[in-house]
């Protein structure tokens, strides 16, 4: 039934636009004959204007003003003439007549005769004196140019002379020919209405049929310049379509019957109704006789329903058998996908602690092809490596949020040419990376690849810093547990000087190329440090270690390894030229290290002559400067433990930053000093603090962690149980 309606508002909406259509043409048309009036009749308004200026302004009919009667001989040869010219002006079609009265002579002249008014009067309309009386005194009125109602003759009138305002010599008369005012055959176009002249006095003027007397609208009605209104005229409604003349006040009308719209939608009326109808009875019937035949065969199919249906209605008035069917499969697919939920996040979690059962290199009970077939697990080559990512600062974001990100765009970018296998492990998150195929060292750029990748995601979308250790590409299964482990001292050498960024394990070990030597910047600013304090036993131990990974671990060349010397004495000059104390050119020219270093002909020799120059500048520097400075940088990193234990961020990195110092000549310094690492120092620190309030506040292990700089209750514990040999719990537990 619903259908129905479709073709039952369509008819009706046919019916309502077939209606608004005729009555917009018949205004239309109105418009049309309005607008073509309006344009003739101003037209011709305007020709009569200009044809009593030509006549008024004529010599012979201004000659004619002069005369006075008696007449003489002379004159009447005047009124000829004036006779005359009056017939030039007859040539226009566009009026019935028209003449000029003299009032000092009481004459009427016309293009073809001249005589008294009264006769040209009686000639004219054939009436009595009575008429003749009103007509008159028009004649000897003053117009400026108006349009008046002489009996049944529309004309127009203007006084002579033209410029004498008030007074009047005479009048030229122009008779308008009424048939020219109306579109040939308006009265087909007017559908049986009629069009009217009527002017500001309501007066009508001219019009297609006799009209009654007073119209069933008045000239106020007709306010704005053109429109369309309703009136009531006796026991009849009339649409009135109007328009301004643009050259006077007339108002051009047309009045119709408003039945005239109604008689041509009486068609369309009984086929809509008709239609209707037929859509309705026949419609209804179809729809009831498909609904029954297609519902017969369900309807067997719902009586197995019927009796748990009625043991499970709940008072509804909305239950049925539909309902019931559409409740039980519902609640069937639900289960269905519940169970598949909780199967997916078992298999997922067993996964997972496979994966992290290779990366730790435990031993399986079970053959490990049976596992990794349990798990589905399939690995496309024996070339594996690890990388570890470690967020370091959450910011604002949720660390679930942030986590699950990393996850996901790592196991995405890593899947896109090789394998990955991403899981969370002691609060990092691992990735696992199966190489597809490895030449040479693709495998290394292809790795660096996807840890940029991203960096650059979590940077620009999270704002989280983020860092990311990379191993050794490792080959065999057995190779996996070795990545792991090499990827974790990755990250805790990044952790202790304070490295950002992507690192992998060649470049902690053997950080140089074929044709290169390491000397990297923060061995270079070591140096400098030691030489600006006069440490040149710490100094001698770096240039060692230089010395050991460029000469001992492979045979640099000569060259080479010139060039590595000149860089180390480079360095010491610049170091010199620091010290404005010790910058003399007499100092340079005794030590001269270039020519000395130069003149070398072993490395052997260029490291015997190294040492010796760094001797001599240390020297220089003195041992009090060096005393001061060590004992200066000591204090400042105590106080900056003592007062920034409890910063998460707390780290070698930062307290050198602080003090203006290299990492790594902070760690050695104090090292020296004490005898025991800054980072061990600082984590017992840390926990007697902790110990001490756990002493004296009922705090729980989280809030205690957090109290004493450490981010996670894991690391906490880990570290407490190292330094004391019992868990924090434990130690709570003691000291209750």
């Amino acid at each position: 039934m619903t259908i129905l309606l479709v073709p039952i508002l369509t008819g009706v909406f046919i019916y309502v636009k077939s209606n608004q259509t005729i009555v917009d043409e018949i205004n239309r048309s109105n418009n049309l004959i309005l607008l073509k009036m309006q344009k003739d009749m101003d037209t011709l308004l305007e020709d009569a204007n200009h044809l009593s200026v030509e006549i008024a302004l004529n010599p012979q009919v201004q000659e004619l003003l002069t005369i006075r009667e008696p007449l003489k001989s002379e004159q009447y040869f005047t009124l000829y003439k004036a006779f005359e010219s009056l017939k030039v002006f007859k040539s226009s079609n566009r009026w019935n007549d028209y003449f000029v009265y003299i009032k000092a002579t009481d004459t009427i002249i016309t293009p073809d005769l001249s005589n008294s008014s009264e006769s040209v009067f009686h000639s004219l309309y054939g009436a009595g004196g009575e008429e003749y009386g009103a007509w008159i005194r028009y004649m000897n009125g003053y117009f400026q140019g108006n349009f008046v109602k002489l009996g049944n003759d529309l004309v127009f009138i203007r006084s002579i002379p033209i410029g004498k305002y008030g007074t009047s010599q005479g009048n030229i008369v122009i008779f308008l020919d009424q048939a020219k005012f109306w579109v040939d055959n308006a009265e087909d176009y007017l559908h049986n209405g009629a069009a009217v002249i009527i002017d500001s006095n309501n007066q009508v003027l001219a019009s297609t049929r006799s009209m009654a007397s007073p119209l069933p609208v008045s000239y106020s009605d007709l306010g704005s310049k053109s429109g369309v209104l309703k009136v009531q005229d006796g026991d009849q409604e009339l649409v009135i379509s109007y328009i301004s003349s643009g050259a006077t006040d007339w108002k051009y009308m047309i009045m119709m019957p408003e039945h005239i719209y109604w008689d041509k939608l009486e068609w369309i009326k009984k086929v809509t109704m008709v239609s209707l109808l037929i859509c309705l009875f026949v419609g209804g019937g179809l729809t009831y006789a498909f609904v029954r035949r297609n519902y017969s065969p369900v309807r067997g199919m719902l009586d197995m329903f019927k009796e748990r249906k009625n043991g499970d209605r709940t008072g509804s008035k909305n239950f049925n058998e539909y309902y019931y069917m559409q409740h039980a499969i519902h609640s069937t697919l639900l289960e269905n996908k519940e169970m598949g939920s909780r199967l997916w996040r078992q298999k997922s979690v067993m996964r997972s602690h496979f994966i992290e059962k290779l990366l730790k290199g435990r031993d399986n009970a079970i053959p490990l092809q049976q596992l990794m077939d349990l798990h589905e697990i399939a690995f496309i080559s024996d070339e594996f490596a690890v990388m570890i990512i470690n967020v370091e600062d959450y910011n604002v974001i949720s660390p679930s949020l942030v986590r699950f990100a990393v996850m996901n765009v790592t196991e995405e970018l890593a899947r896109q040419t090789h394998q990955g296998f991403v899981m969370e492990m002691d609060d990092f998150i691992v990735c696992l990376v199966n190489f597809q195929d490895r030449q040479e060292l693709a495998w290394k750029q292809e790795l660096f690849e996807v840890a940029g990748r991203m960096l650059t995601f979590m940077e620009r979308n999270y704002r989280v810093p983020v860092t990311i250790a990379l191993s050794h590409l490792h080959t065999s299964i057995a190779g996996i547990s070795k990545a792991y482990y090499e990827a974790l001292e990755v990250l805790e050498y990044q952790s202790i000087y304070g490295v950002s960024g992507v690192m992998d394990y060649s470049d902690m070990v053997m950080p140089r190329a074929k044709g290169e030597y390491y000397y990297p910047l923060e061995k270079e600013q070591a140096l400098m440090n030691c030489i600006k304090v006069g440490d040149y036993v710490t100094a001698e131990a770096i240039i060692d270690e230089i010395f050991k990974d460029n000469l001992e671990q492979r045979q640099l060349p000569l060259k080479l390894a010139k060039c590595l010397f000149v860089d180390l004495i480079g360095t010491m000059m610049k170091t010199i030229n620091g010290l404005s104390g010790m910058y003399d050119n007499a100092f340079l020219e005794e030590l001269n290290p270039l020519d000395r270093l130069l003149g070398s002909q072993t490395v052997s020799e260029m490291k015997n002559q190294l040492k010796l120059i760094l001797r001599s500048i240390c020297d220089s520097v003195g041992q009090k400067q060096v005393g001061k400075r060590a004992n200066d940088v000591m204090q400042s990193i105590k106080d900056i433990v003592a007062a920034q234990y409890n910063n998460v961020n707390l780290s070698i990195a930062s307290i050198a930053e602080q003090i203006g110092l290299h990492p790594a000549y902070v760690s050695k310094l104090y090292k020296d000093v004490t005898g025991a690492s800054l980072l061990d120092d600082i984590g017992k620190y840390r926990i007697e603090q902790a110990k001490q309030i756990m002493k004296e506040q009922d705090m729980n292990m989280e809030a205690v962690a957090l109290r004493v700089g450490y981010a996670n209750v894991r690391t906490f514990r880990r570290i407490f149980t190292k330094y004391e040999g019992v868990t924090p719990g434990k130690y709570s537990e003691m000291i209750e």
